[in-house]
């Protein structure tokens, strides 16, 4: 608990009273007649967004662009599926800045409030002074918002923030625990809180000891949901997933890949942009544009932009280590022992699924050099169409075998080929890689020795294409259970298969080995 005597609170109380002078200076003002009041009080019990703005304007207010911030899309709907349903529990897993704590902690307890909907409000996070912080703010709001009193009446009662205890004039109660704290006996008179939310429990001391994380997962299914009024309550958790072990995982369900999410919970999972990828349109574009995001993303780094932005934790360098890539300049083409193109095609044809991955290696003597590659979350006709591009762009006299993963939907694929090719008045030459492949992750991991030995070269020319990144991502976040891709990395290792079977060592040096006869058509 917070020492009140101590001057870290001294400094802290500042800060709340401060932020209470801005809401009451913000919130000031007219209100118009009687009849306005009832119509915004009618209004706001229906309409989330329109609550929001207009009680709340020292939150949405944007100074540069002098205008309101509206709600997101998302912002609107899980609030709705919030309040229609008496015995919601969910979890939002939001990126960063997305306004996660905002909503599931002010406004959206708030909402409830005015339809009659909250009884008691019993507020989470990673320690006692950190749920105390953010019961401060909905007590500000309480005691300071203009609009909100002048509508909905005086409300503060008794008790204080930093006790994390206080409650209003009409009975209800707010109540901040830290995690791990004894909730057993929470209640008011015969009220027991009906809302319980948990704000950014994890941090990232904790996330790496399991043994901790599964205490936390029987304090909140115990002791935190217990407290929580049995015939009619709701639960929210939010924050984003810094870790794949996380507690917001464990809650959610899906730790490893093919787990199943946690059965009687509403997920919703949202990036920061709509494809889920870094360079995609922002989610939440009534606040963000594109060149905003681009700009935090190449500040913070691809590795932490992930992570905090798209819920993908990637795992740096566990399996191929990051000092085993080396980025050096390609021999001409000519001079290569053999070429191979391999394409994955990823066996879901809709873009937000796996990734179409295409990877051009070519081998010179004990060396293999990733010349190029196409990577990415899209349709199967740009991913032909690149291959078409790569093949007219090959000088004269330089052969390349194009390979495509045999799928059960190769039929319908090679059509792909063949539509593309009567546009350009040719038919590439691509043949199934028919071989029957054992376990992906061990065919990916056996690449490892190429790597520590030093025979993996990538293309220096090519290293800042969002492509070249993509693929660099993945192998650092390859890794049992990771929910990182590895199409590129699966792409690649058909390609060193095919290459290491062409090009075989003798007594005189490297040689051309036979070629297959006969494309697949």
């Amino acid at each position: 608990m917070i020492d009140k005597s101590s001057k870290q609170f001294k400094e802290m109380y500042e800060q709340w009273q401060q932020h209470c002078r801005y809401i009451q200076e913000t919130t000031s003002g007219i209100f118009g007649t009687e009849e306005d009041k009832k119509k915004r009080i009618k209004r706001s019990k229906k309409d989330y967004a329109f609550f929001v703005n207009e009680y709340f304007p020292h939150y949405v207010f944007d100074a540069k662009r002098n205008a309101n911030i509206p709600c997101a899309d998302f912002h609107i709907d899980w609030a709705n599926d919030v309040k229609k349903d008496d015995n919601f529990y969910g979890i939002a897993e939001w990126p960063r800045e997305h306004a996660k704590s905002t909503h599931n902690t002010i406004f959206l307890p708030l909402w409830l409030k005015i339809d009659n909907k909250l009884d008691g409000m019993m507020l989470g996070g990673k320690s006692s002074d950190d749920a105390c912080r953010l019961l401060g703010d909905v007590q500000a709001e309480l005691c300071y918002n203009q609009r909100f009193i002048n509508d909905f009446g005086e409300q503060y009662n008794e008790g204080h923030w930093e006790d994390g205890d206080f409650m209003c004039k009409d009975g209800t109660f707010f109540v901040a625990l830290g995690r791990g704290q004894s909730p057993r006996g929470m209640r008011k008179g015969a009220k027991r809180p009906n809302y319980g939310v948990l704000d950014d429990i994890d941090d990232d001391e904790i996330v790496n000891n399991q043994d901790r994380v599964s205490k936390v997962i029987e304090w909140i299914l115990g002791g935190f949901i217990g407290a929580l009024n049995i015939k009619s309550s709701r639960f929210v958790m939010c924050g984003n997933r810094i870790h794949p072990k996380s507690i917001l995982a464990h809650m959610v369900g899906d730790v490893e890949e093919e787990d199943p999410k946690r059965e009687g919970y509403n997920h919703s999972k949202i990036f920061a942009t709509t494809n889920g990828e870094l360079d995609g349109e922002p989610t939440w574009y009534q606040n963000f544009k594109k060149e905003d995001l681009q700009r935090r993303f190449k500040r913070v780094g691809s590795f932490m932009a992930l992570r905090e932005y798209f819920h993908k934790y990637i795992l740096k360098g566990k399996r191929f280590k990051q000092e085993w890539f080396h980025w050096d300049k390609v021999p001409a083409l000519d001079k290569m022992d053999a070429l191979v193109c391999y394409f994955d095609p990823s066996y879901k044809p809709k873009t937000t699924s796996d990734y179409k991955a295409i990877v051009f290696w070519g081998k010179l003597k004990n060396k293999f050099y990733r010349i190029d590659c196409f990577v990415k979350q899209t349709s199967i006709t740009q991913a032909v169409k690149w291959m078409y591009d790569l093949y007219s762009s090959l000088p004269a006299g330089v052969i390349v075998d194009f390979y495509m993963e045999d799928v059960f939907l190769q039929d319908q694929f090679f059509e792909d080929f063949e539509i593309e090719g009567i546009d350009r008045g040719y038919i590439l030459p691509i043949r199934g890689d028919k071989r029957d492949k054992p376990d992906k992750f061990a065919r990916i991991e056996s690449m490892t020795a190429f790597y520590e030995r030093g025979n993996m070269i990538w293309n220096e020319e090519k290293r800042k294409l969002p492509d070249m990144q993509t693929s660099y991502l993945q192998y650092m976040g390859f890794e049992k259970g990771s929910s990182i891709h590895d199409d590129a990395p699966d792409a690649d290792e058909g390609a060193i298969y095919i290459l290491n079977r062409k090009v075989n060592k003798n007594a005189d040096g490297w040689e051309l080995g036979e070629r297959e006869n006969g494309y697949v058509w």
